[in-house]
């Protein structure tokens, strides 16, 4: 009698560079070209110590996810521990707050890519144009994500290398002039300024889980997880840094500045150097959209394969062993955010959702540390980082507008009215 076939299973293809490309690609996007002149705006002198603030922060939340991750070999990432680690209400929890902000963070980056491209080609400026270029633009992506996860991240791998040759030059030149002498002579705009300048370099740091997420699909996941994320978080620390000591070291002012490293660029090469820095923007945001089409689907498909969202977002494709409907869904409902602007309203709470997303990895780590003894890969004075964490983590929520909160609150009741729908009318079907 012949017994049913297992079902298709992810295909575990993602080497460590993939995976460190992939993570760099993750953080370094549409951010690094709005924080120089946004934190010499917002934070005046007081610019390199906010990034150094953030870097912290980021720095303890990583440190914990890496020690939490090596305990796992799991696609899902942060919503999988929270999952594993709290129940399953918090795990859906923590799954929609990423959910929500890759939808928004998606609409923006590609926002971004078109105003950066428009010089170039000015047909761009219009609407219509730009609805066209960003819907062919995901249609690619998404064919080649759907088709293999190994030639999605052949095309995150060559739009990561594109974007930083041109960035690492520009960094170069922030250490070869000293930049750190030339900091911004203005005030901060109060604590408010401080926050605001806060909050930006946390959104430019953001996306350090990539690695996390596709550990489903990594073929070393517990040797090369933990060297993914702090080793992409290194690259990409290191290089916000120079490009921020480039501009203050060239241009007399950088918050006047719209464009500071196109200028920067224009200011050693001429015209030229400043139509090649707005190509590497283009560049840049295209490596950021391709490395969320690879990336953000992972989220989608583990909500569906916990029950929480409908059955089939958690198919994987019989020929090509990726996530294929999860994909799709995903590329759809952020290109529909791209297309009619209402990624605005959720970029205001982009931050303030990943900050407690990336909490519930550290309260994680404490659980697991007394209930499983210490892990595959230990983080020296563990409990002291999680910990450092989650304060860092209720500072900027209690500091940060009480608008954005509720928005938080907003965008979770929507998710858990969809998780209550699939339960009680997917559920019994399924039963």
């Amino acid at each position: 009698m012949a017994t049913p076939a297992d079902p298709p299973r992810l295909y575990r293809g993602l080497r460590r560079f993939d995976v460190i490309s992939l993570t760099v690609n993750s953080i370094v996007g549409a951010g690094v070209f709005a924080m120089p002149a946004g934190l010499a705006i917002s934070s005046g002198r007081w610019s390199l110590a906010v990034v150094f603030a953030a870097f912290a922060v980021v720095a303890l939340l990583a440190l914990s996810l890496a020690e939490v991750a090596s305990r796992y070999d799991v696609t899902g990432g942060p919503q999988y521990y929270a999952h594993d680690v709290f129940g399953p209400l918090t795990g859906f929890t923590v799954g929609w707050l990423f959910v929500v902000s890759r939808f928004a963070s998606y609409a923006l980056i590609a926002h971004v890519m078109l105003d950066y491209a428009a010089p170039l080609w000015p047909a761009l400026a219009a609407p219509w144009p730009r609805a066209v270029a960003i819907t062919v633009f995901t249609a690619a992506l998404t064919m080649a994500n759907v088709r293999g996860v190994t030639q999605g991240a052949w095309v995150g791998n060559l739009l990561t290398i594109a974007k930083m040759l041109p960035l690492v030059l520009i960094a170069l030149a922030g250490l070869w002039f000293a930049g750190w002498i030339e900091i911004p002579a203005t005030e901060p705009r109060g604590m408010g300024g401080l926050t605001s300048g806060l909050l930006l370099a946390l959104f430019a740091c953001f996306g350090f889980e990539a690695a996390a997420i596709v550990a489903g699909e990594m073929r070393e996941p517990r040797r090369d997880l933990a060297v993914s994320i702090l080793g992409g978080l290194a690259i990409s620390c290191v290089l916000y840094l120079l490009l921020m000591l480039a501009c203050y070291a060239v241009l007399p002012d950088t918050a006047a500045s719209a464009l500071p490293l196109a200028d920067v660029a224009r200011h050693f090469l001429g015209p030229i150097g400043g139509t090649l820095m707005s190509v590497a923007a283009v560049v840049s945001c295209a490596g950021g959209l391709a490395a969320a089409i690879l990336v953000s689907p992972r989220n989608i498909f583990a909500l569906g394969e916990s029950g929480d969202l409908p059955p089939a977002s958690a198919v994987v494709h019989p020929a090509w062993k990726t996530p294929h409907v999860s994909i799709i869904s995903y590329a759809v409902l952020s290109w529909l955010f791209a297309v009619t602007g209402t990624f605005e309203y959720l970029v205001t709470v982009f931050v303030i959702s990943r900050i407690l997303a990336y909490g519930s990895t550290s309260a994680a780590l404490l659980v697991l540390r007394r209930r499983q003894g210490p892990a595959p890969v230990p983080m020296p004075g563990g409990t002291l980082i999680a910990v450092a964490a989650l304060l860092c983590c209720a500072a900027i929520v209690f500091t940060t507008s009480w608008t954005a909160v509720r928005d938080v609150a907003i965008a979770l009741a929507i998710g858990f009215a969809i998780r209550g729908w699939v339960r009680w009318n997917v559920a019994p079907r399924a039963g």
